[in-house]
């Protein structure tokens, strides 16, 4: 026993001497204590991946923590809690001499970086020599897509427990993320659903509500805007306390084709990304094919389907932060249960067979067979295609783990070779004039529109990792002024790539297989311009920010100068710009006070309130930085268009929720509106009008509202739509002065049902004619209408193949107003667009007041995903309005 203990005392007196900080010897023997900690299978009862078995959130975090408590490998951290107020976690893996002395290997981390500026010549060797190779796994961001989040349950106990060279390689040179659930909410929500119907007609299917508290699978489309407390937990992780060189993000897609997608992705490229980053995502992607291949799985398929050029889906966001970024889609199955799909022959497409890709799988009907597989011919990036069978969860918990492990493998083997390169990009990257020879890109407060987003756009930069500082006197650069204050992105930082994309108008490349083919449509969103969506201008310089502007770092969080209260009197007065005033109108509103919207020439729209203590404007006048004019009261309780707090209702369907009914009740809850969401019973009931003022119909096809979904697998209770009853108390609602208020598709159930002199151009278009996955379009508005305050006269709108409108002829009683509407010409801002010209002043938003009702159709959603703060106001407006008197 003396003879076992003196080397390891012997290795604790050198790391000592090294400056390490070491634990009692007690802690650091590994071998010992891995027996005592469980299996997964005896923790659970069941092996994980059986059929029909799914481990819960809670009994995932239970298990975790045991590990953690049992093993000198692992550490647990609760990074905070999720929307629904659950843990959401991370695993720190690593040998027990690295997680005992963690700081130390976070800071060579850090430098490699470059946070806190370059290392030197010394720091780098150093990091090259005993640096690890820093890699995150991010599982099952989509809560269907649940096999990742079961895997991760496996491999920590195979990290913490095996003693074998393949381990000991993996422990001794990578530290190792693991975060088991990017969704712990939706994965409670769909472990609990599965549950429930098991055994019934409806096992296997969807929830009827989404899988996320909000934004249901729209939660990988938030790593830029950082709405969700679950972007902001991952965010601070990768680019506030660790900074990992690699990020896998495992995911599931459709069951028809491919069993499993690596990296690398496909054409275009996106020109900010450091090529070597897209190197080392095939040579990391394809080591996990390879892993797999050797393990004799099939229907391993690279560069297909998802591109290499955008922005929003998580580790995608990893590229501009020179990190290699990667992405693994399984095959899935139906939640936990098998799927049998008919059998294909090698290079023969059976009748009726599907092809590859995303869709299948999700859904469906689960009593009908899964056809063959269409996508059957070897080649370069798919040499042993899947040609059908039975496939089980334990089939991708089994690829998942031999993927992740393989990647884990090759990191370890080339961890130097990788730290290098790192290195040499995060260094190329601060080189002065290094991209596109910009020196600084400039985020001016004074002139916007709407300074306070000016302020809410640094913030978002800041949560990605981007360093901003500020002007603390006033300077001139590229013969323009600038005021102190002005905020400044210099480009000479290793975030620098990402700040670019963020901040340029996009340019989509044009990508054709051969050069007589035509070009392919892009698979995703093509515009993300962080600045347009926010309202708010910027400046690219190629010259650098004179030493005259004394720049100082930007603080978390950061400061903004307060608003104030002027003059005397009992009415108060302030400006409408942009949606953060309507926090303060909620707020009024709540309080009791009175509040009337006045117009003003060149749209110069204010808030005029009264009935309330000055000391409450004085409050709101700092946090929401208002300039406020106090002065005497005027005839009545106060001049312009009196509104009160709208009773809103929003329609929430069944059949899985509807994203953009999620988004649109965020978007309100966050500026203060009350809202009520109601279902198909709700509507079918009837006097809406009692009980509410505007009803919120959010984006979904006019069929789907009505009918809803009638399957024989979906549970009686979440069949159907509103139904014929349900349009009937719509229509009676209108009729008796409510308004609607319809985005996206849903205007066209307005457009069918009403007599209006309104026609959804879009809907008549093929996708051929006419194309947009997702661009940034500029927009005029009519600021001098209520339902325009707020919104600069010329703006910017996120579209997606959403309705465009034209006015027809109409009965001489109908009101019709355009709010906003596309330009003659140069509609797109950012991004890809096929057909601009058939948008070419054409409507956008249409406002038709039927007296006593009102209908307002958003083609263009002003609240899309959250992000679209400079169209905000349209809909909060539109919502005042059903109150105006």
């Amino acid at each position: 026993m003396r003879a076992r203990r003196a080397i390891p005392i012997a290795l604790a007196t050198l790391l000592v001497v090294a400056g390490w900080r070491v634990a009692p010897l007690t802690a650091r023997l590994d071998a010992a204590p891995q027996a005592a900690i469980q299996t997964p299978e005896q923790f659970l009862g069941f092996r994980v991946g059986t059929d029909n078995k799914l481990v819960r959130w809670d009994k995932i975090v239970e298990y975790m923590k045991m590990v953690a408590g049992a093993s000198p490998r692992v550490n647990f951290r609760e990074l905070g809690k999720s929307t629904n107020g659950v843990p959401f976690i991370v695993l720190e893996i690593s040998a027990p001499e690295t997680l005992q002395n963690l700081d130390h290997f976070k800071a060579l981390e850090r430098k490699l970086y470059f946070q806190g500026g370059a290392p030197t010549a010394a720091e780098r060797d150093e990091i090259f020599r005993t640096g690890k190779a820093v890699v995150i796994v991010t599982c099952s961001i989509h809560a269907t897509e649940i096999g990742a989040t079961q895997m991760s349950v496996e491999l920590v106990h195979r990290l913490a427990t095996d003693q074998s060279p393949e381990v000991k390689k993996i422990l001794d040179n990578v530290i190792f993320l693991l975060v088991p659930s990017l969704n712990p909410d939706g994965q409670i929500m769909v472990t609990d659903w599965f549950n429930e119907t098991l055994g019934t007609p409806y096992a296997g299917t969807s929830t009827p509500w989404l899988y996320h508290p909000y934004v249901g699978h729209d939660n990988n489309r938030d790593m830029y805007m950082f709405t969700q407390k679950e972007s902001q937990l991952t965010a601070k992780l990768i680019w506030h306390d660790w900074f990992p060189a690699v990020w896998l993000d495992e995911h599931q897609m459709g069951s028809n084709g491919a069993r499993i997608f690596v990296m690398p992705a496909t054409d275009p490229i996106n020109p900010n990304v450091d090529p070597l980053i897209y190197r080392w995502n095939g040579i990391l992607g394809q080591s996990q094919a390879a892993a797999l291949e050797a393990a004799g799985k099939t229907g391993i398929i690279y560069n297909s389907t998802y591109t290499n050029f955008w922005e929003g889906a998580m580790a995608w966001a990893g590229w501009w932060h020179n990190e290699v970024g990667l992405l693994t889609e399984m095959a899935s199955v139906r939640i936990a249960m098998p799927i049998d799909q008919q059998k294909a022959r090698l290079g023969v497409v059976a009748p009726g067979a599907e092809g590859g890709g995303r869709g299948g799988g999700f859904g469906r009907d689960p009593n009908q067979p899964v056809p063959a597989p269409r996508d059957v011919m070897p080649r370069t990036e798919y040499p042993q295609p899947w040609l059908g069978g039975h496939w089980t969860l334990r089939d991708i918990v089994d690829y998942e783990l031999i993927a992740t492990m393989g990647l884990l493998n090759t990191t370890a083997d080339r961890r130097e070779t990788l730290l290098r390169h790192i290195y040499d990009v995060n260094a190329r990257t601060v080189e002065p004039g290094r991209i596109d020879d910009v020196a600084a890109i400039v985020i001016p407060v004074a002139g916007q529109h709407d300074p306070r987003e000016a302020v809410h756009l640094v913030e978002r930069l800041r949560m990605g990792g981007v360093e901003v500082s500020r002007a603390g006197a006033a300077f001139e650069t590229g013969g323009k002024s600038y005021p102190a204050g002005t905020f400044v992105v210099p480009m000479s930082q290793v975030f620098a790539r990402y700040a670019k994309d963020m901040l340029e108008k996009q340019t989509y490349p044009e990508v054709r297989r051969t050069p007589d083919s035509p070009p392919e449509p892009p698979y995703d969103v093509t515009a993300w311009s962080l600045g347009m969506l926010l309202g708010v201008d910027t400046v690219f310089l190629k010259d650098p920010v004179p030493a005259a502007a004394v720049l100082a770092p930007v603080g978390d969080p950061v400061a903004v100068p307060a608003g104030r209260v002027t003059g005397n009197g009992p009415r108060f007065v302030f400006p409408y710009t942009g949606p953060d005033t309507a926090i303060a109108i909620n707020r009024l509103l709540k309080d009791g006070a009175e509040v009337a919207f006045e117009g003003g020439a060149g749209g110069a729209a204010r808030v005029a309130v009264s009935g309330v203590a000055r000391a409450r404007l004085e409050a709101l006048a700092t946090e929401l930085d208002l300039d406020v004019t106090a002065g005497p009261a005027t005839r009545g309780a106060a001049a312009g268009a009196r509104v009160r707090a709208p009773r809103i209702a929003m329609y929430q369907p069944w059949g899985g929720g509807n994203m953009d009914e999620g988004w649109t009740r965020w978007v309100l809850e966050q500026y203060g509106f009350t809202l009520t969401s109601i279902h198909n019973a709700d509507v079918k009931a009837g006097k809406l009008g009692d009980k509410f003022d505007v009803v919120i119909l959010a984006d979904q096809s006019p069929r789907a509202i009505v009918n809803g979904q009638t399957g024989a697998w979906i549970k009686p209770e979440y069949r159907g739509g509103i139904g014929d009853d349900g349009l009937e108390a719509l229509k009676a609602f209108v009729a008796g002065g409510g308004t609607l208020v319809t985005l996206g598709q849903a205007s066209d159930l307005a457009i069918e049902q009403w007599p209006i002199p309104v026609r959804d151009i879009k809907a008549k278009l093929s996708r051929d004619e006419h194309f947009a996955p997702g661009t940034i379009v500029n927009v005029q508005v009519d600021d001098s209408q209520p339902i325009g305050y707020g919104v600069a006269a010329g703006t910017y709108g996120f579209y997606n193949n959403s309705p465009f409108f034209e006015l027809v002829e109409g009965f001489s009683s109908d009101a019709v107003k355009v709010i906003a509407r596309y330009p003659n010409s140069g509609i797109v801002a950012s991004g890809w667009l096929k057909g601009e010209d058939l948008m070419a002043g054409r409507a956008a938003v249409v406002s038709i007041d039927l007296m006593p009702g009102r209908l307002v159709l958003f083609g263009l959603r002003p609240q899309h995903r959250a992000q679209t703060h400079a169209t905000f106001p349209l809909l909060f407006n539109a919502l005042y309005t059903s109150t105006m008197k």
